[in-house]
């Protein structure tokens, strides 16, 4: 039995979904992120309503009341340890003995991955690489793309021999801007860097791909981090392909 040609001419993007599509298991509740976006706004109505003295109520019985609304949001505001589990979608290219994976993009809430890759454009660069990163024209700054590098990506060998980066010529990856100076040919703006997508390659012989195969309904991204409710975002910390079924972590990216 072999995997068919069309398995590996999927064309990999990144896992695109909506804040109402996931589910978010942090702070003892599982649940989407309008709910806790709706915890959050119940909070703060609750932190800036002063109610009315009863009349046969003491100023002490008074005080005690109010100060139960003023106890703040900060657990509605910040979820610590909290994770959000995502389909993985296979895409394994058969000649080159290796899945495309890239991590899940979201609307209406921001997954950053910032902890697991290296900000690793040079401040300082004599000529912009357009054979290795993607260069826009500069008008008057040159947008430059690169492959995102990851700080610590481990694979369980049973099923993946290594990782590599996905180099690609288009607008995806990390990316910055890069400004001509005349005392050396390209300078680097200060604090610009921008994660458009992860995306790597995990190498496995035919054989351990089709165990994976076997494997992809169980198959999630276990993103795990901290939600920031307000700012409508997720703070990654680690991202595991995990095998729900089994327990099986394929592979694991950490800061």
């Amino acid at each position: 039995m072999r995997i068919t040609k069309w398995i590996g001419l999927l064309l990999c993007v990144p896992v695109m979904a909506t804040a109402g599509d996931l589910i978010i298991e942090g702070g003892g509740k599982t649940q989407g992120f309008t709910r806790f976006w709706e915890d959050y706004e119940r909070c703060k109505a609750r932190e800036e309503f002063t109610p009315v003295r009863g009349e046969y109520e003491t100023q002490e019985e008074y005080r005690r009341r109010v100060e139960l609304l003023r106890v703040g949001c900060d657990t509605f505001r910040r979820i610590e340890n909290a994770y959000i589990d995502v389909a993985v979608s296979l895409s394994y290219e058969v000649d080159e003995a290796r899945f495309l994976f890239a991590l899940p993009m979201t609307r209406g809430l921001r997954i950053q991955y910032d902890t697991l890759v290296w900000d690793d454009f040079p401040k300082f660069i004599m000529k912009l690489p357009r054979d290795r990163w993607h260069v826009d024209d500069p008008t008057p700054k040159a947008s430059t793309y690169k492959e995102c590098t990851l700080r610590n990506a481990s694979a369980n060998k049973a099923f993946i021999s290594k990782i590599e980066p996905y180099r690609m010529n288009s607008w995806r990856g990390c990316m910055t801007y890069y400004s001509q100076s005349d005392e050396i040919g390209w300078r680097r703006e200060e604090g610009a860097f921008f994660i458009n997508d992860v995306t790597f390659y995990a190498y496995a012989d035919i054989g351990a791909a089709r165990r994976i195969r076997d494997m992809e309904k169980n198959l999630v991204y276990r993103i795990e981090g901290t939600l920031l409710v307000p700012e409508q975002s997720f703070e990654a910390r680690r991202v595991t392909v995990l095998n729900k079924s089994s327990g099986d972590r394929l592979i694991e990216l950490k800061p």
